[in-house]
């Protein structure tokens, strides 16, 4: 049982939700870049939500199947069409025996997520599935999907479960100000080159990719000429080089870094770090670490009451 891909798309991989403890020996966590999406994507096909899902970047793939499943589509807004039979997504639908789906360009955002009930069926190598392209390894053969591949799936029943109303999860991801925690400035950052952080409109630059979204802007200076010890370095952090140009870590970053960090994105935004593509503008706003928690813990809250709503 599997679905065969017709195209690849731009950049699609299989990912999960990475490797975790494992940066004591240089390997990051990887795994999806809007984990949000990702995540919602497997419950709705009725999945743990880490299952090994695709993750298509600009442009999605075509995959024709060869067995019924159970199929959900998020993340960036795209034209998805079965057959030729245009489908929503954020939700869970059913693709018989012989049918093509195909997952057109985001309109808007950067990234899409493919889902199938049992998960695609991928090796695991350090506990993942999930495709490290900066190293090679995970997923299908550490590359990108390409035409002729085939992707096993787990046969079995595929119900479909009345879906929630996911609305206000898709309009979340179009939001382009991203809260984050400010970090210590001592011996690095004077307060006025921190606010002309914090009040910039940056722009995504083309060099962007899962190891960091890169900004483009007025610059920040810093007192250490953008050079320090290296240490490790989480996601969502933002480094000041020195260029001044701001770097925020992606899923893919180096384990460690020798850039200042000013800022490290709060946990609920790092998905709209996955969604942001070359040009679009962003800004952040400074907010403590007891906000950050408190708004995760209520977004998490809100999405399990809505799965735990469905009939």
């Amino acid at each position: 049982m599997c679905c065969r891909v017709i195209q690849p798309g731009m950049l699609t991989t299989v990912q999960d939700l990475g490797r975790t403890g494992l940066a004591n020996i240089g390997v990051p966590p990887g795994g999806a870049a809007d984990g949000f999406s990702f995540s919602i994507a497997n419950r709705l096909a009725g999945n743990d939500q880490a299952a090994p899902a695709l993750e298509c970047t600009l442009t999605g793939p075509t995959l024709r199947f060869d067995t019924d499943a159970t199929v959900a589509i998020t993340g960036a807004p795209a034209d998805v069409h079965l057959d030729h039979h245009p489908v929503a997504q954020w939700t869970a639908l059913l693709v018989q025996r012989g049918q093509t789906l195909r997952v057109g360009a985001a309109r808007a955002g950067c990234r899409m997520y493919v889902a199938v009930r049992e998960g695609f069926q991928i090796p695991r190598v350090l506990g993942s599935a999930s495709t490290l392209l900066s190293a090679g390894f995970g997923g299908i053969d550490g590359r990108p999907l390409r035409a002729g591949d085939q992707l096993a799936l787990q046969p079995g029943d595929h119900p479909l479960a009345r879906t929630p109303d996911l609305k206000s999860a898709e309009s979340f991801l179009t939001r382009r100000i991203v809260r984050a925690i400010e970090a210590p400035l001592e011996n690095r950052f004077d307060r006025g080159a921190a606010e002309q952080f914090w009040s910039t409109i940056w722009t995504v630059s083309n060099r962007s990719d899962r190891m960091g979204v890169r900004l483009e802007g007025p610059g920040v200076a810093t007192l250490c000429a953008g050079r320090m010890t290296s240490e490790g370095m989480p996601h969502g952090a933002v480094e000041i080089p020195a260029d001044g140009q701001p770097i925020a870590l992606g899923v893919e970053h180096p384990t460690t870094g020798g850039y200042p960090p000013i800022a490290c994105v709060a946990t609920i935004d790092l998905p709209l770090l996955g969604q942001l593509r070359p040009r679009d503008s962003v800004r952040f706003q400074r907010i403590t670490r007891e906000e950050a928690l408190a708004l995760l813990r209520e977004q998490t809250h809100q999405i399990d009451l809505l799965f735990s709503s469905r009939g």
